[in-house]
């Protein structure tokens, strides 16, 4: 997947010492992403591919700016797609979330042929609730998972 300024590509061995670095020491980015999971840097690589994120990366300096991906899921008790970004705390506030998050609805409705998008956030990630309404998802329910109490927003294509 491909934007403007951003790219997913596959997550390798050698991206787990800077995913360590941007995502998961930042006390401030764990919070909002993994809950109180504590992810070493030696199992990062094998984390992030068992959940199936991939890398973000900007298309022109190849810099890593955190996760995103598209994921089956079924928290509104069907066959759906949630799309999510995970962005080291130096690339927040510059749109990139917009950016990457427009392109994830637009593959699950034109790649995986569905007629709506979800994305799950915690409570108090106040930034993302902002971007995924500003991408038109509305709040559908909240559902508590390993990782704590989420909200479920919705985006029907319909």
């Amino acid at each position: 997947m491909r934007t403007e300024r951003l790219r997913l590509r596959a997550l390798n061995q050698e991206d787990s010492k800077t995913l360590y670095e941007l995502i998961f020491s930042d006390k401030d980015v764990i919070k909002y992403t993994f809950g109180k999971d504590t992810i070493s840097e030696q199992n990062i690589y094998e984390y992030v591919k068992q959940i199936g994120l991939k890398v973000l990366e900007n298309n022109t300096t190849k810099e890593i700016i955190g996760l995103a991906g598209v994921l089956p899921c079924s928290y509104l008790q069907e066959d759906d797609y949630e799309f999510g970004f995970i962005l080291a705390k130096k690339f927040w506030g510059l749109g990139y979330a917009s950016e990457i998050g427009k392109a994830q609805i637009e593959s699950i409705k034109n790649s995986f042929f569905k007629n709506r998008a979800i994305a799950t956030v915690y409570p108090e990630n106040f930034a993302s609730i902002k971007c995924i309404e500003k991408l038109g998802l509305k709040y559908e329910t909240t559902i508590f998972t390993d990782r704590g109490e989420r909200l479920v927003y919705l985006l029907n294509f319909k």
